[in-house]
């Protein structure tokens, strides 16, 4: 099985640990979720999967996808929504001391978390907003929201691909997944699993001077699917729309 097909049955099976923990369809709080939760006992299944070697296992696989797309162990990455760092896991080990890994999560529980587990020099932890990221003065060669934009709405998506770009150093790119709901006209579900018609996404993002290309789709058991998509800066876009300009 190559690691694309892999990851895409870890990634549903980690869909599947979150309506587990959730029991209904509602928005979660995940503040709450993770105020309540003890993560010295459990830190997987909060995140997706139900067992410690399965945690390791999509760690190392997130990491396999993203070596695909360039990744280098000199490259600096931001991980928004890190959670209890399934990426950070695999990357400690990956990354050069020239490399740097940069993670931000809603939860001060689960970037105190993280603090204490991860402790290289160049790892660090932020606390984060639903719609807004840490102000950061680098930039970027990978952003990456894992299972992100499953639960944000569409319009938080937006803001947060739009403030993203900007973080994006030159030849960056920003990877990200979705689940999608062709036939709605904008958007269905809440926190706990959004659904967003991927036509309406790419309209909120005109104008953002992001090039979105979707590299692989994942079929789910139920309506719609997961995409993923990899963005970068459209910079000839940039450069015409700056010529149009009035001096």
């Amino acid at each position: 099985m190559t690691t694309s097909r892999t990851l895409r049955r870890l990634a549903s099976r980690a869909a599947n640990g979150l309506r587990r923990l959730t029991g209904r369809p509602a928005d979660i709080d995940f503040r709450h979720w993770y105020a309540t939760w003890d993560l010295q006992r459990d830190y997987w299944t909060i995140v997706g999967p139900a067992t410690k070697e399965e945690y390791e296992r999509l760690s190392l696989l997130k990491l396999r996808l993203l070596i695909d797309l360039g990744l280098t162990p000199e490259a600096k990455i931001l991980d928004v929504g890190c959670g209890t760092g399934l990426l950070a896991a695999s990357l400690h080990d990956f990354l050069s001391d020239c490399g740097r890994y940069c993670g931000t999560d809603i939860s001060p529980e689960a970037v105190a978390f993280c603090r204490s587990r991860f402790v290289r020099p160049n790892f660090s932890f932020h606390l984060s907003e639903m719609t807004k990221l840490p102000a950061l003065a680098e930039r970027f060669d990978f952003i990456v929201f894992y299972s992100v934009f499953t639960h944000t709405y569409p319009r938080e998506t937006a803001l947060l691909l739009r403030e993203a770009g900007g973080l994006l150093a030159d030849g960056g790119l920003i990877f990200a997944d979705v689940f999608t709901a062709p036939l709605v006209d904008e958007y269905s579900g809440n926190r706990a699993a959004m659904e967003i018609n991927p036509d309406y996404l790419m309209r909120l993002l005109e104008g953002s001077g992001l090039h979105a290309e979707l590299i692989d789709i994942q079929s789910r058991p139920w309506l719609g699917q997961r995409l993923f998509y990899k963005f970068t800066r459209d910079y000839l876009g940039e450069k015409e729309n700056l010529v149009g300009r009035p001096s």
